[in-house]
Formats: C-alpha cells, structure tokens, sequence
C-alpha cells in the first residue's frame, strides 16, 4: 500500500507510533509498500496462535485482545491493543509462531504489514532498526508495568488506573465509553466479573457511575487521589 492512498486521519495514526512515528518519508513508503488495510469484525481472528508469525499489525481503529487459551480451558487476556498500537513485531521479525492469538474486540481497521519486508528494512536501515527495537521495548515495558500493577495494587486500585488511562480527561469530570465487557476489564485487572461489580458499585461514593458500557467520573482529580489512600 502507498502512503497516498492512506485518508488522512489514518496516515497520522500511522505517523503516531513508536513503530513508524520516527521514520522518514521515504522510508515509511518502503516499510509500507505491500501492506493493506484490513477490516475486522467483532470477534474475528486476526491470528491464532501458533500459526507461522508472517505479518505485524498497525491498529488504526477499534481494539483488539491478545489472549492465550490455557491447558485447563480458561483463557488469559495478555493484552488490550487500540488506536496507534502495534501488534506482533517480534514474532514477525523473528518469523516464530505468534505467542497467543488476537482477536477483534469491536469493529478493527489494522494495517497489516508483511513481516518479511519489514526485517529487509531493519536489515538495510539503522532508522527501521531503532524503530522496531523501541516498539519492541515498548510492549516489553508495558508487560512489566501489568505485572507490577497487578501484584502491587488493590483491585479498587487497580480499576482506578484503568479508568484514568481510559479516559481522555486530565481534570474534572469525565465520560467515557468502558473500551470492552466487563468480563474483560474484570481479566485485565486480575479479578473476577462479580469482584468487578462490587468494586464499581464501592466507587460510587467517590463519584463513579456506570450504566452498561458507559461511565462518568465526577471529578478525574479526586479519584485520582484515592490510589494514594
């Protein structure tokens, strides 16, 4: 795909990323000859695990999960991807299985990458190279701070975080859309839906209020003050 094909709004997605935000004209052109921009429904699979890594993706639109299905069953949210992520450079780079499977949590527009291509230009430019290196570094990053978040906090605590990094909002009140079901929000913040519901139903008190996927917060400054109790 040329980059003047790309609408406007989706190119400056593009230019957004840690992935491609640093790169050249030019060199974006070549990354991202080949590419095409893909549409997905909810619940349809962008890869399974274990299929051969071959493309890395661009999330343009909507969100995507990456999960893993475990040998009892059960299946673990690893991740949450959005608007200006990007997903399964590694694996693509290093050409390995994917480690777990991405699946449309909503309607997902995602520039699909070929993986191949994408090495050739890491191989040939030190600027693609630094690109996919702290891209990489990024989703590692992020997997620590899940982790420490996880051991470290409450869950009151940890929905707190996950309210304030979902809503736009610095101060004041703030509406927001809940980005995926609750079950999902209950497995990204490690507890189970019926915890989740008593600990929405506690931050009432404290200005919280929820109506199926919607929610307000009374005032952005005061929740926030709670991680601090």
């Amino acid at each position: 795909m040329a980059i003047s094909t790309l609408s406007p709004p989706d190119l400056a997605v593009v230019k957004s990323t840690i992935l491609c935000g640093p790169m050249s004209e030019d060199t974006l052109h070549s990354v991202l000859a080949g590419s095409t921009l893909n549409l997905y429904e909810r619940n349809d699979c962008l890869f399974e695990a274990q299929e051969p890594a071959s493309k890395l993706y661009l999330v343009l639109d909507g969100w995507v999960k990456l999960s893993r299905e475990e040998s009892d069953g059960s299946n673990t949210l690893i991740a949450a991807f959005t608007k200006g992520d990007s997903i399964a450079e590694a694996a693509a780079v290093l050409g390995e299985p994917y480690p777990a499977t991405a699946q449309a949590m909503s309607n997902v527009r995602a520039l699909v990458i070929e993986g191949t291509r994408f090495l050739e230009n890491m191989q040939s430019s030190k600027e693609v190279l630094g690109a996919g290196l702290a891209a990489i570094y990024r989703q590692l990053h992020s997997l620590v701070d899940e982790v420490e978040l996880l051991k470290s906090r409450t869950i009151r605590q940890r929905l707190i975080v996950f309210l304030l990094k979902t809503s736009e909002a610095t101060s004041g009140p703030s509406s927001l859309r809940l980005p995926y079901d609750k079950s999902l929000i209950a497995a990204k913040i490690g507890t189970s839906p019926e915890n989740l519901s008593r600990t929405f139903a506690e931050l009432r008190e404290f200005g919280v209020t929820v109506k199926g996927r919607e929610a307000m917060i009374a005032d952005i400054e005061d929740l926030r003050a709670l991680l601090r109790r």
